[in-house]
């Protein structure tokens, strides 16, 4: 016959008999067992209002990141539309153009990470990149043109070459600033949807 001590909620029994140690382990599981239970689902409802709670904060986080970066690319935009506004004069005028700068800094900061089409959405992010694209072809042959105006004038083909660069140049510029307004018009909303 199986005997000995439990413990149970601070007294001392001494117990023989297997269907009496039977039945102080079911009293004691009966009593435990919603303690138990109510720990879990604290356990489980906490979980998932953490999940909550961090999947908001995840969001706030990317709304904020898509306001800063399209505030930025707005502005750096406007301006290299000003500049291409000023710029495009010299080249249709003259056969040697001028040169200026385009900035892509926001740009090249806003895709760094490597999120962004998560950010702001491919759609945006698409028409954006399709802008900077032109800017950045365009800067490349106004590079090109300015390197060959120093080059000296021995060179052979340097004519042809500076008309095939400022025709290259000028439509450039006109494709950048025929699709300058879409671009702003699509970051503008996008803007709008994010303060709403």
């Amino acid at each position: 016959m199986p005997f000995g001590l439990l413990v149970s909620r601070g007294n001392i029994k001494l117990v023989s008999g297997v269907s009496q140690v039977r039945k102080i382990l079911m009293d004691l599981l009966y009593q435990a067992l919603p303690e138990m239970i109510a720990t879990l689902i604290g356990v489980v409802v906490g979980g998932v209002g953490a999940l909550y709670i961090d999947s908001r904060r995840e969001l706030s986080n990317k709304k904020k990141r898509a306001e800063i970066i399209l505030y930025n690319i707005f502005g750096e935009l406007e301006d290299n539309f000003l500049a291409l506004e000023k710029a495009r004069p010299a080249y249709e005028e003259t056969s040697f153009g001028k040169s200026f700068y385009i900035s892509t800094i926001a740009w090249e900061t806003a895709t760094t990470g490597g999120d962004l089409p998560d950010i702001m959405g491919f759609e945006l992010a698409d028409i954006i990149e399709n802008q900077y694209s032109i800017l950045q072809n365009l800067a490349y042959y106004v590079n090109l043109m300015t390197q060959l105006w120093f080059a000296p004038d021995s060179i052979e083909g340097k004519r042809e070459m500076q008309g095939g660069f400022r025709k290259n140049i000028l439509n450039s510029i006109q494709e950048a600033i025929e699709y300058h307004s879409f671009v702003i018009q699509k970051i503008t909303e996008t803007q709008k949807t994010l303060n709403d």
